[in-house]
């Protein structure tokens, strides 16, 4: 196969994230990188998937980049400023709370798929919801 370099710029703590699970794995950033817009395009290609399946890796790299930020978040807003600081916001979805990207808005997982329920941040935080950036 006829590979080309290409240059990706990630924020630290994602790059740091990837890179430790590159190590985990034997492999390398960019073969996990390949890996995922694979399974990306392979998704946009065919029909869509009835049931929306996440890739166990983007969950892993999530997990370890987001946990600790939404286990000490003290409120709505703090959680908010938190996972803006990564580049995320939440935002109210069928399963509970789903995870997005602020820079295209597309939905990564739902916050369950990262051990935090819906459930859990109202028995934390109480009523409320995230607020959304793109409705600002």
């Amino acid at each position: 196969m006829n590979k080309r370099t290409v240059t990706v710029q990630l924020p630290a703590d994602l790059f740091l994230a990837v890179h430790d699970l590159a190590t985990e794995q034997e492999g390398t950033v960019a073969t996990i990188v390949e890996d995922l817009l694979v399974a990306h395009l392979a998704t946009h290609k065919g029909a869509k998937k009835k049931a929306e399946i996440v890739d166990e890796r983007l969950i892993f790299a999530l997990q370890k980049l987001l946990f600790r930020d939404m286990a000490e978040a003290e409120g709505w807003d703090d959680l908010d400023l938190r996972l803006r600081r990564h580049g995320y916001y939440l935002k109210i979805a069928w399963g509970g709370l789903a995870l997005h990207t602020e820079t295209s808005g597309h939905k990564l997982c739902n916050t369950a798929d990262l051990g935090f329920s819906y459930v859990t941040f109202l028995r934390r935080f109480g009523p409320g919801k995230p607020k959304d950036p793109r409705s600002e």
